[in-house]
């Protein structure tokens, strides 16, 4: 595969002969056959080059050095900041907290397929670590919500992350930039980014029977192919560590999975902060949940259960915990 000259492992041989032993078969709906079963997609022809494997792990299993000032992450002289939870009610200890920029931070992206919970991180490590987050995309909307990192520059060290969405998304995967790394079940992130880019102010609500248009089912290859590369360009064309976080832990366990994406940033916790985080998860964010249904044909789960499986392989061949056991249909 051109663009992955680091490819551990030839997924071709993976799909003839079965994954190693401690690789874990991710779930699939009944009425389709077990993954092992399935040929790979022709989308991703792979090649299994020389590399050193051990030095790959090490590399992607570090973590950031952050230059602490008292223990804590430096402040910029500045008065642009955020109270984020103003609103509560006179007295609560949370309503003194402000999130602001920093300085001389490493540049670290926060890469995901978009609608896989990356503003609900972002606002997750501003409310715990009070330090603005970044993005490529500059959206005023996000700006205006209190976000007010969303207009500074990736690189300028004032921002923890920066939120991006990968090459197919008007940007790069930087292979020498460290990076979070956001994996949501495909299923789910492709209808809620078709509700998203299908709503707007005016239609707030979308009809379930869109759907069932060519619309959509034109949209699923092309989802699919960027969904899977959003996660092999960060697995393995970079030169610096990758934290890879699953949506659906984060969205059971929200302070627990905070907590390893501080000490892989190499932040310190503040428990009082935390405590604050902890009663008031949602923030502007969190959209509500799918309503549940499959809209998908048979042969688009297959292709997603083809594409769950080379990605889950990898990054258990890579040293990471195997995705969620989530079934392809919603």
């Amino acid at each position: 595969m051109d663009r992955y000259p680091l490819y551990l492992y030839s997924l071709s041989q993976t799909a003839r002969e079965g994954p190693p032993e401690n690789l874990m078969p991710i779930s699939t709906p009944k009425h389709l056959p077990p993954p092992s079963s399935l040929p790979l997609s022709k989308t991703y022809p792979v090649r299994l080059p020389n590399i050193n494997v051990n030095k790959l792990e090490r590399i992607l299993h570090g973590t950031i050095h952050q230059n602490l000032e008292n223990g804590k992450l430096p402040l910029e002289r500045s008065n642009k900041m955020w109270a984020i939870w103003e609103k509560d009610d006179h007295g609560s200890p949370c309503r003194k907290y402000l999130v602001r920029f920093s300085k001389d931070l490493p540049q670290v992206q926060l890469m995901s397929f978009p609608c896989s919970g990356n503003s609900w991180t972002r606002y997750l490590l501003e409310a715990s670590t009070g330090i603005f987050t970044g993005s490529i995309f500059n959206k005023k909307l996000i700006y205006k919500t209190g976000m007010l990192g969303e207009l500074a520059k990736p690189d300028d060290g004032r921002t923890l992350v920066q939120k991006t969405h990968g090459r197919f998304f008007k940007s790069t995967t930087l292979a020498t930039v460290p990076a979070v790394l956001l994996i949501r079940n495909p299923a789910k992130a492709f209808i809620s980014l078709f509700k998203l880019s299908t709503t707007s102010s005016q239609v707030p609500q979308i009809s379930y029977q869109l759907f069932n248009t060519s619309k959509f089912h034109q949209l699923v290859p092309e989802y699919l192919k960027k969904w899977e590369m959003v996660a092999m360009d960060s697995l393995l064309e970079k030169n610096a560590p990758v934290h890879l976080v699953y949506y659906e832990r984060l969205n059971e366990d929200p302070i627990s999975t905070l907590r390893g994406i501080l000490a892989f940033l190499g932040v310190p916790e503040d428990e009082r902060r935390l405590n604050c985080t902890r009663t008031h998860l949602m923030g502007p964010y969190k959209r509500e949940g799918n309503r549940e249904f499959n809209p998908f044909t048979t042969e688009e789960q297959l292709l997603m259960t083809q594409a769950v499986k080379r990605v889950n392989q990898t990054v258990q061949l890579l040293g990471y915990q195997p995705l969620p056991h989530y079934s392809i249909i919603t």
